[in-house]
């Protein structure tokens, strides 16, 4: 295996076991964000029941209550959505070094071997 190549792969590897790793993280990721409008909802229902006055007062007493787990589910969420942008950004990688493995073994091909 010429350099190149070698090198080509063993990175392709790395970026190979990064994505599994970061495939894993995923699904803990949504487990999170989950939980966390859960929370949120929650929060919100309880709050509402709880006030008094108008409906409009109501709703706006829960709001304020829950800003704060609101806060923390859009986070989680925005956790998710970072690590699956990574995941695409990882596929890309990986598509662009098979390109290059493949253009190193067809010049390595069109070498002339045992001159």
């Amino acid at each position: 295996m010429i350099p190149e190549q070698r090198e080509i792969v063993l990175s392709l590897s790395q970026v190979s076991r990064d994505l599994e790793a970061l495939s894993q993280t995923i699904d803990q990721l949504d487990r999170a964000a989950v939980a966390a409008w859960s929370a949120h909802r929650r929060a919100y229902a309880r709050a509402y029941l709880d006030a008094k006055g108008p409906v409009e007062d109501r709703k706006q007493t829960a709001i304020l209550a829950c800003e704060d787990l609101r806060v923390e589910a859009e986070s989680a969420d925005q956790a998710t959505r970072y690590a699956r942008e990574r995941i695409r950004v990882m596929r890309d990688r990986l598509e662009v070094g098979r390109s290059l493995n493949a253009a190193v073994r067809s010049q390595f091909a069109a070498e002339a071997v045992g001159q």
